[in-house]
């Protein structure tokens, strides 16, 4: 649980709830769990009134309206919205106007995906409010959204069933919490949890981030590599999708051979998580000036057939790996 995360709920379970909230971040899961909790502390005991606003499916002023519509009868409402960069005009101006001067009584839960700082409403927000990061969180972090499940559902757990859950389901925060919901239903009342017994109740087989397959693709290391790339496109992702970070990886590599001062990630948003930017020098040292440009070669071939002709991801995958990696370029 990262430290914007767990001051929040600090705050919620003191009673404090903010008229204006800004959750920044791509996961799923975070976004609707603290959406949740903040309508808890906020409604406490009272009837539940909240309301879900999502550009595409309506008006921009209509959005608007509703958040700033005042209540003859003072009741109390909270707003979550969605994608808020797709309000556009004039209701956003009315939207930034009532972001300084919110209702007391209600409360706006603002849910942003982007992070890039070239977006006006990424800045016009994040200039406004501390954004609570909802990304998916590394490792550590979620041994700490582990723990706090656990200590939810009153289950005793020791380092190596912490370990375990993390290596099972350690992809989300979502699916740590759906298994720990099995646990606690499979679990008899005083049985130890063990971690064989993790192991036994869970039927779940982990899936891999991002990161993972970068940071082996730093490392030039084929199996890996070509192991988690390949389980990436099983699970949602296309070679398409991958294009964009793969050749601002090898971007950066280039520009870090050519100028190795150069900060990584120095423009900006770059799309890639902060371990592995950070880690690009130490990447940049395993390849040469040679096989950066194959590899940006590869990809802008790979963008092309993807657009133009029906692909198999998961041979183009395997085609740009060993291309790269295989024995004749190492």
């Amino acid at each position: 649980m990262n430290t914007s995360i767990a001051k929040l709920m600090n705050s919620l379970k003191n009673g404090i709830v903010e008229p204006i909230y800004l959750l920044q971040g791509t996961d799923k899961y975070l976004q609707r769990f603290l959406s949740d909790r903040i309508s808890e502390a906020f409604f406490q005991n009272s009837k539940s009134d909240k309301t879900l606003l999502i550009p595409d499916d309506m008006k921009d002023q209509e959005i608007v309206e509703q958040i700033t519509a005042t209540d003859l009868f003072s009741s109390k409402k909270i707003f979550i919205l969605l994608e808020p960069q797709k309000i556009s005009g004039q209701s956003r101006k009315e939207l930034l106007s009532y972001c300084d001067n919110p209702i007391q009584s209600n409360c706006l839960v603002i849910v942003l995906e982007e992070f890039g700082k070239n977006v006006a409403m990424v800045k016009e927000l994040t200039t406004r409010f501390t954004p609570i990061n909802v990304s998916s969180p590394f490792e550590n972090d979620m041994k700490k959204w582990a723990q706090y499940f656990f200590r939810e559902k009153e289950i005793k757990t020791n380092t190596g069933v912490l370990n375990t859950i993390v290596e099972m389901a350690g992809d989300s925060v979502g699916h740590i919490a759906n298994e720990i919901d099995k646990i606690s239903i499979l679990l008899e009342d005083g049985q130890e949890l063990t971690e064989d017994l993790v192991s036994q109740f869970s039927g779940w087989k982990r899936e891999h981030q991002r990161w993972e397959f970068f940071k082996y693709l730093g490392n030039k290391d084929l199996k890996e590599s070509l192991k988690i790339g390949l389980s990436l496109i099983i699970q949602n992702e296309t070679m398409l999708t991958l294009i964009y970070p793969l050749t601002t990886f090898f971007q950066e590599l280039l520009f870090i051979k050519l100028s190795p001062e150069l900060v990584p990630g120095r423009g900006g948003y770059v799309p890639l998580s902060n371990s592995i930017v950070k880690s690009l020098p130490q990447f940049a040292k395993k390849y040469s000036r040679k096989e950066i440009e194959l590899a940006l070669k590869l990809l802008g071939e790979i963008d092309v057939r993807s657009k133009t002709t029906t692909v198999s991801n998961e041979s183009e995958m395997t085609k740009f790996l060993f291309s790269l990696l295989g024995k004749e370029n190492n």
